[in-house]
């Protein structure tokens, strides 16, 4: 039986009023859940970051981020493997590591993804590495059917069972959301525990820049979008900002999904498939703060932080690196901002 820690009471809905306008403004409210999962690759330690974020007062800084967030922290995701799945791996996956541990993991991530939702306005996934995508945005697509996914990565992570070369699965999650690639995993029972598939067209990845053939042709064959390294140096930041919200849909939620090696190893040292070449952490933070400006950002995903990677100086920059995208996504405006303070400092004019 598959099983999630029954980790807090749901807590008083709060409301704040605002001086300017006497109104009564509806919650922000954050769910957090760790997913200290490291078995979609063979490299251990990333299982480490949930806990080293917390750690190094992610709360704080979200907080500092957006006064008025309230955050509530439903602790790290656990899960149990079933004979199940044991023995869809025997028979149909034996061929690609730990997908029983896989699919335990990401079948209960889309529980947790389904509570959080219906306690909160956005929720936070932090990884562990990226395998737990599938089930954060799997669980997203059951609350919220009409969804956009942001992928910002150095990696497409579309690879199927038998086109991958490595075996490792973290680089398969985005093949088990898409319609167009579910009869691939017809042993997968996906139907059934991840029913809504996501849009071909309403998913855009940012920051490519190592492909494998397969994605590749993938990539090209349903005209998904994607806006490599490339693509990026040639028109700038700002042109795939607006050309990637031009391609969602208005009226659909966001899922924002960053694997902390989509930025240069020089700012995120400490993950396991680093990639030179990638976004500077002032284009990372471009890119979330356009995202998040639309207000429809409902999920993200922050993962690949490996502590067990380099030394305590590389692993603080990438930690640092990756709360400053956090911070970013959930409120902090490098432009200041005056909200929440005693305006008649000033004095009356």
């Amino acid at each position: 039986m598959l099983c999630t820690r029954n980790l807090a009471t749901r807590c008083l809905r709060r409301v704040h009023s605002s001086s300017s306008t006497g109104l009564v403004e509806p919650e922000h409210s954050l769910g957090i859940i760790g997913v200290p999962f490291a078995k979609g690759q063979s490299k251990q330690g990333v299982e480490l970051a949930p806990d080293l974020l917390r750690q190094s007062n992610l709360r704080q800084v979200l907080q500092a981020a957006h006064d008025r967030l309230v955050i509530r922290d439903y602790g790290n995701l656990q899960y149990a493997v079933d004979e199940n799945l044991l023995q869809q791996q025997r028979v149909h996956y034996h061929h690609i590591r730990n997908y029983a541990d896989f699919m335990a993991c990401n079948r209960a991530l889309i529980g947790q993804v389904k509570q959080m939702l219906q306690q909160n306005s956005q929720f936070l996934a932090i990884g562990g590495d990226h395998a737990i995508g599938f089930g954060s945005v799997a669980g997203h697509l059951q609350h919220t059917p009409n969804l956009s996914l942001v992928w910002i990565d150095a990696h497409a992570d579309i690879n199927l069972h038998n086109t991958s070369q490595s075996g490792n699965i973290h680089g398969m999650p985005v093949s088990f959301l898409l319609e167009q690639l579910r009869s691939t995993w017809q042993h997968a029972e996906l139907d059934e525990i991840a029913p809504n598939c996501l849009p071909k067209d309403q998913l855009v990845y940012i920051g490519l820049r190592d492909i494998d053939p397969y994605e590749a042709f993938i990539l090209n064959k349903f005209g998904i979008r994607y806006y490599a390294m490339d693509a990026i140096d040639r028109l700038g930041v700002p042109k795939v900002i607006e050309m990637t919200l031009d391609a969602l849909n208005p009226q659909n939620k966001i899922h924002v999904s960053f694997d902390i090696d989509a930025l240069d190893s020089n700012v995120a040292p400490s993950t396991g498939t680093a990639v030179r070449g990638g976004l500077t952490l002032r284009e990372g933070i471009s890119i979330v703060e356009a995202l998040r400006d639309t207000k429809r950002v409902q999920g993200v995903d922050l993962v690949e932080i490996n502590p067990k990677l380099g030394n305590d100086r590389d692993v603080r920059t990438t930690v640092e690196s990756g709360l400053e995208i956090l911070k970013s996504m959930f409120g902090y405006r490098r432009s200041g901002h005056w909200g929440n303070i005693d305006t008649g400092i000033l004095g009356s004019e």
